[in-house]
Parts: C-alpha cells; structure tokens; sequence
C-alpha cells in the first residue's frame, strides 16, 4: 500500500516537474523555418497596371477551414499594406468605395505533420531532448473583381517548427514565430498579387 502511494506521488511529481518545464521560457525552445518555395516578390517585380483603380480588400484566415478572427485581425493590416505598397491601386480599403474593384484573399492554415499533439507531448515528457519537428501548411486563394469579372488563383506556403532538440531543415535560417509568421503571410500576399497581376486582371 506504502509502495503505491510513494508511486502514485512521484508520477504527480513528474507531470507537474514536466508542465512547469514547459512553462518556463527557454526550458523547450521552438524554432521556425519558412520553406523557400514561394519566390521573393517586391513592388518592382509587379507590372505597371495601366488603369489603375481604387479597391476594397476582403481577408480571411483560417485554421483547418474554421474562421479564425483573432488571427484574421492580426494579418489583415499586412495584407492591406500589401495591396497598397504594390502601386497596382489608387486607393486600398477594407470598406467599400465607389467604384471599386473587389481583392479577397482567404488564408487557410492546414497542419500537415499526423499526430503532432503527441509529438510536442513526447517532447515534453523527456524535457526537449527527444525534439520533433512540425509542418504547418498554408492555402492562399486570392481573388480581383470588378466590371463582373473575376480573376481567381491559389498558392502554398509551409512552416517548419522544431521543438526540442532537433535539426531544423537544412539550408534554412531558424527564426523566432513572429518573424517567421510575419514573413509567411507577406510573401503569400505579394505572390498571389503577382499571380493576378500575370493574370491580367488589373488591366
């Protein structure tokens, strides 16, 4: 009966030793990668739209196709400094405006690593040294209206977290979340406009 209880008392211990680890900063790092597949893409890469015209932008994000609106409040602002920095309109909102073409970008946040909740929780339990490393995928679609027609086109996007112990991707610069989520959601902005913009449909 002794024998149980001192049992019963360490594992208590070893689960509240494992949540205080992973509570305190430092204890397990998180590290993240953003895969290069998606091209760098600058005002100076976008053709010169030849009318340009005002435009009201729509942005969405997602998370396994739920409406996620914390997220979608944080990422709308870069979005619309997106549209405004790419010269390609002569005036961008989130309201409508007369005359105004329509730029909906919906960003979907589908996780591609199977069980990754177990994976962090092995992790924790052997406090980072048996690391493990997550992918996160991102489905960008984008779409421009305006005078009843519309353009459409989708891109993807990936990043790579590493928790614990273990080698990020090789080639890539490790980065802290903010950064890396930040970078992700610009390069996803700027490309989708690029495509429309090879797309003709600012024209």
């Amino acid at each position: 009966m002794i024998a149980i209880r001192l049992e019963a008392r360490f594992l208590r211990a070893a689960f509240v030793a494992v949540f205080a680890c992973l509570s305190l900063s430092g204890c397990i790092s998180a590290k993240m990668y953003v895969d290069p597949g998606l091209p760098a893409v600058a005002k100076a890469d976008l053709p010169v739209a030849p009318h340009p015209e005002p435009v009201q932008v729509l942005f969405e994000f997602r998370t396994k196709g739920n409406a996620n609106a914390k997220a979608t409040a944080r990422i709308a602002p870069r979005v619309i400094s997106a549209a405004t920095a790419s010269g390609l309109f002569t005036q961008v909102s989130n309201t409508p405006q007369d005359g105004a073409g329509i730029l909906k970008i919906v960003i979907d946040n589908v996780p591609l690593t199977d069980n990754a909740a177990a994976k962090g929780f092995g992790t924790g339990l052997t406090f980072g040294l048996a690391g493990s490393i997550v992918t996160d995928g991102y489905i960008c679609t984008a779409s421009y209206s305006r005078g009843g027609h519309t353009t459409e086109t989708t891109l993807k996007h990936s990043i790579y977290t590493t928790i614990g112990n273990h080698e990020g991707p090789k080639g890539l610069t490790a980065m802290e979340p903010e950064s890396a989520v930040n970078l992700a959601m610009d390069q996803m902005a700027w490309n989708a406009l690029k495509q429309l913009a090879d797309k003709h449909a600012f024209d």
